[in-house]
């Protein structure tokens, strides 16, 4: 489905389901969520997001830490490279998380909808590595028969070494353990001994150690048996490259089942994210239709409904509509601050979040039909900078409904006709609801204007609806009320926050008189246009 998402704010959700996340490949794939591009992998999803919560409301509270090895991934394509043994430690690690998922995969079958085998690519990758890399990534002595004799020939070497420092310190009166000692410095060994000490001994300075209450000393009897130690380093170092380009080279030739294995942890990690918001939310999944119908009941906004979790928030009203061949589009009227944008923020939301799979927040069921498109038009379009009016931009949106929209598209419009003259934008309207009646598009739209709500009343394919508002207390219910058109209440509203009495009696008369029929001017004649 296409979708207009930022408009219904998906973002937040998005990052809900990010911080959700435990591994990299779950964070990036919550990063980029966007709506299936048909109802079968939506369905898949929804699915896994339903078997990860049962999981975690048996125990199970999802996937564990684990590196992010796409990076090495990119660098073992290129011939020749050679990982470093902390990347294939990391590699080792994924595969072993992976065998690791299979088990929890056989047991929640609608976790992945692919294959167990995408999550046990090369059991001899892992052997390979696992024979040749220590756990710390140093590569081991018998990784190859030469680094074998190395080992061998560097460990006499380093006794030999070893001896003659030994003996220096004796000659200095010190006796191991001490913290003047045998220390290393780079493939070297050479004594780390104070500066009185240190000038008894013969040899070249390495420098200053503990913060200058030591000096780094190599004994000149120590040179050559120390060069030649440090000359069978770089052979090892030489020979355990040719030992991990020879591993990088079976990393490259498992590259493609490597992919599989990522991608199959994203869409696992994600599904256990949308899982836990599921949790936070008791939500469910919901019934997604093959047609273009809309029911929802008793359905409340995620944001919402988290804050006032949090207690952050009051509580939300919930939300019942409903839209199908009988009711195929809703005009709802009401006052400013009524929640008619939240109407539409909340539908759009819970749509965007059916197709990614999400469950969502509702008392009662939820169904959401086959939309292939949800097009959007909330809020103020006007840009200085591109020189565009609030009315412009609204053309603008009509202009890509009117190219796009079809039978199987979903418009939440706030505001319809509204940013030029109102009797103008009326009948703007009115014309644009016909059109998107004949092409038998659903769609929730609000206004202000009084001609719409008569013209509602008379046409089989628009529902009058309105927020309620509590006269007595002159405060909004946020209830949705179907089959009934509703007032503004731009005055009673003003009286509230405070606006002069004087000042509303005035707009009160003048509201009467436009009432009545055309307004007269101060000079007796009738108003027009100027």
């Amino acid at each position: 489905m296409e979708a207009d998402v930022d408009a219904v704010e998906f973002g937040a959700v998005r990052r809900l389901v990010e911080r959700l996340t435990a591994t990299p490949y779950g964070a990036d794939a919550a990063h980029a969520l966007a709506p299936a591009p048909d109802r079968d992998t939506a369905l898949q999803m929804q699915r896994a997001v339903t078997a990860a919560r049962m999981a975690i409301e048996h125990g199970t509270s999802g996937l564990g830490r684990v590196a992010d090895v796409r990076a090495a991934l990119r660098q073992a394509s290129q011939t020749g490279s050679a990982l470093a043994g902390t990347a294939l430690c990391n590699i080792a690690q994924f595969l072993r998380f992976g065998w690791e998922i299979e088990a929890l995969v056989t047991r929640y079958k609608d976790l992945y909808p692919g294959p167990l085998s995408d999550l046990t690519p090369s059991a001899s990758l892992l052997t390979s590595i696992d024979g040749i890399v220590l756990s710390t990534g140093r590569i081991r002595d018998t990784a190859s028969p030469k680094l074998a004799a190395m080992a061998l020939q560097g460990k006499e070497q380093q006794q030999a070494v070893q001896a003659v420092l030994k003996k220096r310190l004796l000659e200095l009166g010190i006796k191991e353990p001490h913290t003047e000692s045998i220390v290393t410095n780079g493939a070297r060994l050479i004594l780390s001994v104070s500066p009185e000490h240190a000038a008894k001994v013969k040899g070249v300075r390495r420098g200053p150690a503990a913060n200058g209450r030591l000096q780094l000393v190599e004994p000149l009897e120590a040179v050559a048996l120390n060069n030649r130690l440090e000359a069978s380093a770089g052979e090892r170092d030489a020979e355990e490259l040719v030992v991990r380009r020879a591993l990088t080279t079976e990393v490259r030739a498992a590259a493609a089942s490597l992919e599989t294995l990522v991608g199959a942890l994203a869409w696992i990690d994600l599904a256990f994210a949308g899982g836990h918001l599921s949790v936070h939310m008791n939500a469910s999944p919901p019934r997604l239709e093959a047609t273009p119908i809309l029911s929802l009941a008793g359905a409340y906004h995620p944001a919402m409904l988290l804050a006032f979790a949090d207690k952050r928030g009051p509580q939300p009203v919930p939300l019942s509509i409903a839209l199908d061949a009988s009711c195929p589009m809703l005009l709802i009227t009401g006052p400013n601050t009524g929640g008619k944008t939240v109407v539409l923020k909340t539908v759009g939301l819970l749509v965007t979040m059916a197709y990614c799979g999400l469950h969502v927040p509702t008392e009662g069921e939820a169904v959401i039909g086959n939309f292939t498109r949800l097009i959007v038009d909330i809020g103020d379009r006007q840009s200085l900078l591109h020189q565009i009016s609030t009315f412009a931009g609204h053309v603008e949106v009509l202009k890509r409904l009117l190219s796009e929209a079809d039978g199987d598209t979903l418009v939440l419009m706030d505001e319809l006709g509204t940013g030029t003259d109102p009797e103008e934008g009326a009948a703007l309207a009115m014309a644009v609801l016909d059109e998107l009646a004949g092409r038998q598009v659903r769609g929730i739209i609000t206004t202000h204007l009084s001609p719409l709500k008569a013209y509602a009343a008379d046409h089989a394919h628009l529902t009058n609806a309105t927020m309620r508002f509590d006269t007595e207390r002159l405060v909004p219910t946020y209830e949705l009320e179907i089959g009934k058109s509703g007032s503004s209440h731009g005055l009673t509203i003003a009286e509230r926050r405070g606006l002069p009495p004087t000042l509303l009696d005035a707009a009160r008369s003048h509201l009467a008189r436009i009432a009545s029929g055309p307004m007269a001017s101060p000079k007796g004649g009738r108003g027009g246009e100027s």
